[in-house]
């Protein structure tokens, strides 16, 4: 498995560098959509012939606060709501907020002045609607999430027809 990041991620040094300290195979790449995915290197004893790509499966967009995404959602930035429609079609999605809790939201504790329970709700009606996993994580950890998030979808879901 190789970890496939987007070439626009802005200040993910310390993702790669966990990565690399822990020796996982990692490419940039341009991505559709999110910041993550993954592919298989040819491996044909396990039926993959050639590289073979899982970002139609997994996608993982990463944001650096919950200010990030509280701005994203006061100016009503089209980006993101595209981002989100071109979630819509891949199998798994995740949202993950590094340095950030979700009692952030809650109390209020980011920039903009986004009603804190419009932002709440308006989170919990895209997670639905658009179909994706929304996860808070320490930066320290980001490295390992990504990962985890990553291996699983290839055990859970596409190796485990593979005896």
């Amino acid at each position: 498995m190789v970890i496939l990041h987007a070439g626009n991620e802005q200040v993910n040094t310390h993702i790669l560098d966990y990565f690399d300290k822990n020796n996982i195979p990692h490419e940039k790449r341009a991505l559709k959509t999110g910041d993550y995915s993954f592919k298989i290197k040819e491996c044909p004893e396990l039926g993959f012939n050639k590289d073979t790509y899982f970002t139609d499966e997994l996608c993982i967009e990463r944001k650096n606060s919950v200010d990030e995404i509280a701005g994203n959602m006061v100016e009503k930035d089209d980006r993101f709501l595209k981002e989100l429609n071109r979630m819509i079609n891949i199998k798994d999605c995740y949202i993950i907020i590094e340095d950030s809790k979700l009692d952030d939201i809650i109390t209020s504790n980011y920039k903009t002045k986004y009603n804190s329970l419009s932002f709440f709700r308006t989170l919990l009606t895209l997670e639905k609607r658009c179909n994706f996993y929304l996860k808070f994580v320490s930066k320290a950890n980001m490295g390992f999430v990504i990962y985890e998030i990553c291996k699983n979808n290839l055990d859970s879901k596409i190796l485990k027809y593979i005896k």
